[in-house]
């Protein structure tokens, strides 16, 4: 299996000075890889110096050419994954943020692979509760409705509740199951699960 380096700014920045040191076009440097296509490879280890993901094997193949100092690259790495961790922060605090805005509950009906509709949840649902036992209620009578609008059309779907919080049904609208979203087990473009599919 081949796995990437990634947000390696540091480390491919690192890697092109060694490169350049030598005075090597990326397509010379790939010859001298043992590439069959100097030029496709030479145009991966161009992305790669401007920070896009290289295979690992190539990448051994550039620490064996170039011999970095093992001390420096470390330090590279360490520079990277501390950006990447920073990021990382961001992107969560961010994701916080939006999941928090509240939404207009609605029901995705699939009817295959790709397509279906979504229709807005009936607004006595969705007004906002005073308690947890009131908003409780409400999503159980939206569940209700779900389920009903589902064995109508014999499909599966989704209630979306908010950002956070999903309940699924399978065909005809049987088995709810309640779920919520989190930052880690994001994946707000794919709500419907395909069969074998995350």
């Amino acid at each position: 299996m081949s796995t990437f380096v990634r947000n390696s700014s540091n480390v491919s920045r690192f890697f092109a000075a060694l490169r350049q040191e030598r005075d090597l076009r990326p397509g010379q440097l790939a010859a001298l890889l043992g590439a069959s296509n100097s030029s496709k490879v030479g145009s991966l280890i161009r992305s790669f110096e401007l920070g896009e993901p290289l295979s690992d094997h190539w990448l051994q193949k550039l620490k064996t050419e170039l011999k970095p100092d093992p001390a420096e690259l470390q330090q590279c790495i360490k520079l990277d994954q501390a950006a990447a961790i920073a990021q990382l922060e961001l992107e969560r605090v961010a994701w916080e943020a939006w999941a928090d805005e509240p939404i207009n509950p609605y029901l995705s009906i699939r009817y295959s692979p790709g397509a279906g509709l979504v229709r807005k949840v009936p607004r006595e649902f969705c007004t906002p509760r005073e308690t947890a036992e009131d908003r409780e209620w409400a999503r159980q009578r939206a569940e209700h409705w779900s389920a009903s609008q589902l064995n109508r059309n014999r499909h599966k779907g989704i209630l979306t509740w908010s950002r956070r919080e999903c309940t699924w049904f399978d065909e005809y609208g049987l088995n709810p199951r309640r779920g919520s979203v989190t930052f880690a087990g994001r994946n707000p473009d794919a709500r419907i699960q395909v069969s074998g599919s995350q």
